[in-house]
C-alpha cells in the first residue's frame, strides 16, 4: 500500500493552526485502519490462492521424490501440520517437499502483489483528482518547535 505521508503534509497545510493536532490525529487513525483492511485483504488473498495448491504440490513433488503413494497423507500432516515427526522420511522427499512449499508460496504471493497493483493503481487515480493546495502555502510557521 501507498504511504499516506503526502496526505497527512497536505491537510496539516491546508487545515487551520488550531486543528493541526486533531488533523495529524485523525490521519494517523485513518492509515491504521486501512493497512488493516489492506493485511486482511492480503492475508485472504495468500490464503485463498494457497489452501487448494499447497497439499497438492508437495504432494506430487514427495511422491516424485520415492515417497510411496500409501504414506502421502501422513507425510502432509507431518509436513504441513506438524503432527508428527520428519525423522523417518528420506532427505531428497523432504528437499522436494521444501523446495515445492516455497514454490507454493511464491505462485501465492503472486496473487498478493496484483492486488497491491491495484491498490496502488487505484491510489494514482485518486491523486488525479486532488486540487491545488498553492493558496494555503504562505511563509509562515504554525508552530515553532525550538
Amino acid at each position: 500500500m501507498l504511504t499516506t505521508e503526502p496526505a497527512v503534509t497536505v491537510l496539516t497545510t491546508v487545515c487551520p493552526d488550531e486543528l493541526i493536532a486533531t488533523i495529524t490525529a485523525a490521519t494517523i487513525s485513518i492509515r491504521l485502519v486501512g493497512s488493516s483492511i489492506g493485511f486482511a485483504v492480503y492475508f485472504n488473498v495468500l490464503q485463498n490462492k494457497l489452501t487448494p495448491i499447497l497439499p497438492a504440490n508437495v504432494g506430487t513433488a514427495a511422491a516424485q521424490a520415492g515417497l510411496p503413494p500409501s504414506e502421502i497423507p501422513t507425510f502432509l500432516g507431518a509436513f504441513l501440520e506438524q503432527t508428527g515427526p520428519l525423522t523417518g522420511y528420506a532427505p531428497a522427499v523432504l528437499l522436494a517437499a521444501t523446495n515445492a512449499l516455497k514454490d507454493s508460496y511464491v505462485e501465492g504471493f503472486r496473487m498478493v502483489y496484483f492486488v497491491s497493483i491495484a491498490f496502488g493503481a487505484s491510489a494514482i487515480i485518486a491523486c488525479l483528482f486532488l486540487g491545488d493546495i498553492k493558496k494555503f502555502m504562505v511563509d509562515r510557521i504554525a508552530v515553532d518547535i525550538h
